[in-house]
């Protein structure tokens, strides 16, 4: 499960409070929850302080502070702020991934299929806003390691969002330079929304994105008919 971050909280040890802190001493817990316990709060940790203070400037010490864990603890999980960060990575993309599946099982057809999934992951970053300044903005002001798994996982991404077209559309799909250009101007309109201080309105895109989305299978005419059809 997604680790709880607030984005309305202001970062640092604030963050310890949607964690809950294990009881002291010999609390009698089972080891395989104390360790996801644990690693789930060092996640939210780093969500929270990256978000806040970007990538190259959140330390350790800020990232075991904000998930209320000694720095100790943050080295029985991970080697370095960068292995914590690529694990972090991962588990939101898992759990992006995770919720444009279930919403879209079933939907029919494939446009409005491609809207829930959509519709899913806006939803998520705009109940947790953080977590777009995690995934979408830290990355292009890291180093080249974690900007390149970014390009990756965009990928990833639109391949979960359209790569199940029906076999007449899927023969328009686009060039490798104009499928970079519409992730890219996609993810652009998220960061610009959410630096602008307005994530929590950020399912206000869907229309556009869902356009640009389609556009390629389906001709501009007809994705912005559809993108601006209720579903």
């Amino acid at each position: 499960m997604l680790p709880g971050v607030n984005a309305e909280s202001g970062g640092g040890s604030e963050e310890a409070r949607w964690l809950g802190r294990l009881p002291p001493g010999r609390h009698g817990l089972p080891r395989e929850f104390v360790v996801s316990n644990q690693r789930s709060r060092l996640a939210a940790g780093i969500i929270a302080a990256v978000a806040e203070r970007g990538y190259h400037e959140t330390t350790i010490t800020e990232i075991a502070a904000a998930a209320g864990v000694s720095r100790r603890t943050f080295y029985k999980y991970f080697e370095s702020k960068e292995d914590c960060f690529f694990d972090t990575y991962d588990l939101i993309a898992e759990h992006l991934r995770e919720a444009a599946v279930e919403a879209g099982k079933g939907v029919e057809p494939w446009p409005e299929r491609v809207r829930a999934r959509l519709a899913a992951v806006l939803e998520v970053f705009a109940q947790n806003p953080d977590l777009a300044r995690f995934v979408l903005i830290a990355p292009a002001r890291a180093g080249s390691e974690i900007a390149e798994r970014y390009r990756r996982a965009m990928d990833e991404a639109r391949q979960e969002l359209v790569g199940d077209a029906p076999a007449e559309l899927a023969s328009r799909e686009p060039s490798r330079a104009a499928e970079h250009a519409l992730v890219g101007g996609g993810a652009a309109l998220v960061v610009k929304q959410v630096e602008a201080g307005e994530g929590e309105r950020l399912s206000e895109l869907l229309p556009v994105l869902l356009e640009l989305a389609l556009t390629p299978f389906l001709g501009r005419e007809e994705a912005a008919r559809v993108a601006r059809e209720k579903p």
